[in-house]
């Protein structure tokens, strides 16, 4: 995870310190005396956090987690919604002051790792915004960037700081500094940052979803405005900033773009929002997922509140910033939330005229830009087995431990020595292939399956493949080519020097029509292992580095 960085702040304005301050490794907030509303109810806890796990759960760990999680919310009487993944847990709850403090220790006890949660509790909300039902939903990330198991930046190896919402709030007054808002752009739309002049520069790289900041991250010109800057990010709570942050840090880390350093504030806006009551650099609402809709710095002004919106109706567009009655734009492959004012969605006006949200008005996206390769990234960091050196310590990218070349040479040739059938093994590939250059190289048209051989007990990928082609002649006919005076060779994998491939016949035990299993499902990368976490990091040397950028 990130590091944690304190600043002292020359210009505190009005900012309560300790609301600063996560709770992650201290006590919760007391439980507050309240009192009854009109209607006889007391006002309930809202409770926001997430915790990524890394080393990522297991299947059988998640589904234990999912089963703990929504036992321990009905104990304690814990509504709302939440997400569990393999990679941790993000939620967004409410129940009394004493429940949601109850549930909370209950997640420290279950797993230490809860004890570096920044659980961001709201004491003193309205009763008619509580949650009514509890939806924990079994998910593979928590925030989709599409970024899935071996695409995942590691969290553990991260360089990204974590700053304290008034170091946040004192960087944001330095030059030669960007700060990104990593919501969506309707998110933005009604509420962001506005540093002060002479301060940072705020970036919104107005995406329609999640799943586009990688792409947006990884486009030559969003790489050329962060180069040599120091970049802050922030979002609602902190979540989105873990992976995006994660991220760029994996792309500095392979010379894929260099800055200054990377920030985020801790509990995002919510935080910074408790922080400074009377706004700080913030301007607008802050676009909440639950049922408060929305949240405004506590002390700040009706009249002065009026003065930030920016936003407009997308229909007539008069001034507004209040997103109700669940309009989405018409573009089909758009449908983000828009912004309709009471009197047009009154008048029924979105039926002359249909809404359409401001990216779509402006001709913007962001969805045909390419994804970056994390995962050829991380090995290029981590080596193929990433918990054992380099066979090379010169070349970090070598794709298999000294020790592993005869083993592998030896297994192709008992493999050659097999009976002939539509499954082959194909070894001494590299960290960075992908399924579809193998396939690419095997003839894609003939390749039925293709599986990743792995290590039991690590998970790690070793160099080598299954692959069952449509039929036993087109076996023959790689195994042919492999052994003629050319050999077999995967062209440019990682922009390297074409790559001789060893391949033999690999008969499943009950026959070709055994394989691929019932459920089988291919992936487009190798995984990195289950133990990523753990293992040390390798980095090119400088010189190396030098070298390659020439």
């Amino acid at each position: 995870m990130g590091k944690d960085k304190s600043v002292s702040p020359s210009d505190d304005w009005g900012a309560v310190k300790e609301n600063a301050k996560s709770v992650a490794n201290r006590s919760l907030p007391p439980v507050p005396s309240l009192t009854r509303d009109k209607d006889g109810n007391f006002p309930v806890s809202l409770v926001l956090f997430y915790q990524y796990i890394e080393p990522s759960w297991t299947e059988p760990e998640h589904k234990a987690a999912l089963n703990y999680v929504i036992n321990l919310a009905k104990t304690h009487t814990v509504m709302g919604r939440g997400r569990c993944a393999p990679e941790g847990l993000n939620c967004t709850l409410t129940g009394t002051p004493q429940g949601v403090r109850d549930f909370c220790y209950g997640l420290r006890k279950w797993n230490p790792a809860f004890n570096e949660t920044d659980f961001k509790i709201t004491d003193g909300v309205y009763y008619g915004k509580r949650f009514k039902a509890l939806t924990i939903r079994k998910v593979q990330e928590l925030v989709a960037y599409g970024l899935v198991k071996e695409q995942a930046p590691s969290l553990n190896h991260s360089k990204a700081v974590h700053l304290e919402a008034d170091s946040f709030h004192q960087m944001m007054t330095e030059d030669n500094t960007v700060i990104i808002d990593v919501r969506n752009f309707y998110e933005s739309n009604i509420g962001h940052f506005s540093p002060p002049e002479g301060g940072a520069e705020l970036i919104d790289p107005k995406m329609r979803n999640s799943h586009e900041f990688p792409k947006w991250l990884n486009a030559p010109e969003t790489k050329e405005k962060l180069k040599g800057k120091k970049v802050m990010m922030y979002c609602t709570g902190g979540i989105r900033c873990e992976r995006a942050s994660a991220l760029l840090d994996t792309m500095e880390k392979t010379n894929d773009l260099q800055t200054e350093g990377v920030y985020m504030v801790r509990g995002g806006i919510e935080r910074y929002m408790k922080t400074y009551p009377d706004g700080g650099f913030w301007k607008g609402k802050n676009y909440l997922f639950d049922r408060r809709f929305e949240q405004v710095p506590e002390h700040k002004s009706e009249e002065a509140l009026e003065k930030d919106v920016e936003s407009k109706c997308c229909i007539c567009d008069k001034a507004w910033d209040l997103y109700r009655g669940q309009f989405k734009c018409v573009q089909p492959l758009c449908k983000v939330p828009v912004i309709v004012c009471f009197e047009c969605a009154d008048a029924k006006a979105f039926v002359k005229k249909p809404p359409l949200c401001p990216l779509c008005v402006e001709g913007y996206e962001l969805r045909n830009l390419a994804v970056p390769d994390v995962a050829g990234q991380k090995r290029k960091l981590f080596g193929m087995d990433p918990c054992l050196p380099p066979s090379d310590p010169d070349d970090p990218e070598a794709s298999t431990p000294q020790t592993s070349a005869p083993k592998l040479a030896k297994c192709a040739k008992k493999k050659e020595e097999k009976d002939p059938c539509a499954r082959i093994f194909v070894g001494n590939l590299p960290l960075v292939i992908t399924n579809k250059l193998l396939r690419g190289t095997l003839g894609a048209g003939n390749v039925v399956a293709l599986e990743w051989i792995t290590d039991k007990t690590s998970g790690a990928f070793y160099g080598s493949a299954f692959v069952k082609m449509k039929t036993v002649g087109h076996a023959k006919g790689i195994l042919e080519r492999a052994r003629g005076a050319k050999g077999l060779h995967l062209e440019g994998a990682g922009g390297r020097k074409p790559r001789p491939l060893r391949v033999g016949f690999s008969p499943p035990t009950g026959g070709d029509d055994t394989w691929p299993p019932e459920g089988f499902q291919e992936r487009q990368n190798p995984p990195l292992g289950h133990d990523l976490g753990k293992c040390r990091l390798v980095r090119p040397p400088k010189e190396k580095i030098l070298a390659s950028s020439k």
